[in-house]
């Protein structure tokens, strides 16, 4: 029959497998040997490249701290310094804006201070001596803050602004400044010498006297003074006695003779530091006794004393209060007494000189004005 002859090789056809497609020869290039491979072969992708390690970095050193501070365990911690220092910039430290280095030490004359700063490449070291440590710290952290920036420490501290000259008066009330200090109206300014003018106080001097010229030999006797001061200036009140001293016998007489005095001076002063120096001038008003001796029938005289005075002394303080104090006077009598004998004709026991001299040393003693 046809039928099944027709279908018999068409399903013959269909079950039998593919066949491969026929290789295309491919002419092989010079100078090789290798075979072509089918695409998608893994032997056929190239092996990459092997690449060389980086090398290994370090890691970044750590910052400096701004503050290296070695002091006693009774000074501020380094914190309360570095806060100190940012109070007077008004901002916080940047990083390596500066290197410092604090070292405090104590021993029996307080705390001592080195300070090394470098700011900008450049460095500068300085020393202190306090006896509070925290008043180190305080000049600590001010350094450093004026190392750094000493404009903003300046604005800081106290802004400033010029004061231009104004057209026209202002319309409103300007500002008070809180910190300013009440001033004086307007003149009243005290002058420059004003310190030299006002009254500082008064003095008492206690003091042992050596003088000749005035007794018949040498003589000494207690004075007493007192008085007013100023800076450069003093007046005194000051009473002197001097004990009884005998003559040269005349004729187997002698009297003994006696002075009392009292001094009013005034007196110019240089003055430095714990040493003064009063350069005075003054008078001298007292009596003088004389009483014979080996004399039958003597009788007790007693005359007028009037001298002139110029004096120098020097006054150490050896304490706020208290001076050790001596000098030197020379006294030239305008009325002076003389003793003698009523015989005729008359004997003189004795006269004074014309030019009587003293030195002293006693203590001062200051008492402040009220």
């Amino acid at each position: 029959m046809l039928v099944p002859v027709l279908v018999f090789p068409l399903l013959a056809v269909l079950a039998a497998e593919p066949a491969s497609p026929a290789p295309v020869p491919v002419a092989p290039d010079q100078g090789t040997t290798e075979t072509p491979s089918a695409p998608g072969d893994p032997s056929t992708v190239p092996t990459p490249p092997v690449l060389p390690e980086p090398p290994p970095t370090e890691p970044e050193p750590a910052p400096a701290p701004p503050l290296r501070w070695s002091a006693p365990v009774s000074c501020p911690s380094p914190d309360a310094v570095q806060r100190g220092i940012e109070q007077r910039l008004g901002r916080r430290l940047l990083e390596r804006e500066v290197e410092a280095r604090a070292e405090i030490t104590e021993d029996a004359q307080g705390y001592h201070l080195t300070l090394r700063t470098t700011t900008s490449g450049f460095s500068e070291e300085r020393t202190l001596s306090a006896n509070d440590c925290v008043a180190l710290a305080d000049a600590t952290a001010l350094m450093i803050a004026l190392a750094i920036d000493p404009v903003a420490v300046a604005s800081a501290i106290e802004p400033w602004e010029p004061s231009e000259p104004e057209a026209d008066p202002p319309t409103s009330a300007p500002a008070v400044n809180e910190r300013a200090h009440p001033t004086e109206p307007a003149g009243t300014t005290p002058p420059a010498n004003e310190p030299s003018r006002r009254l500082q106080g008064g003095m008492l001097r206690l003091a042992a006297n050596l003088g000749l010229g005035a007794l018949p030999a040498v003589s000494g006797g207690p004075a007493l003074a007192a008085g007013l001061r100023w800076q450069r200036a003093r007046i005194e009140l000051e009473g002197h006695y001097f004990v009884p001293r005998g003559s040269t016998p005349v004729d187997g007489a002698s009297v003994n003779v006696q002075l009392g005095t009292a001094t009013v001076r005034g007196c110019g002063q240089l003055a430095h530091e714990r040493i003064e120096a009063p350069l005075c001038g003054g008078v001298q008003l007292g009596g003088m006794r004389g009483d014979g001796d080996s004399t039958p029938g003597a009788r007790t005289g007693v005359g007028l004393w009037f001298a002139l005075e110029a004096s120098i002394g020097l006054s150490w303080w050896f304490r706020p209060q208290w001076a050790l104090s001596g000098g030197v006077a020379t006294a030239v009598p305008i009325v002076r007494p003389g003793f003698q004998l009523d015989d005729e004709p008359a004997v003189e026991l004795f006269e004074p000189s014309s030019v009587a001299g003293r030195v002293w040393l006693g203590i001062e003693v200051r008492m402040p004005s009220p």
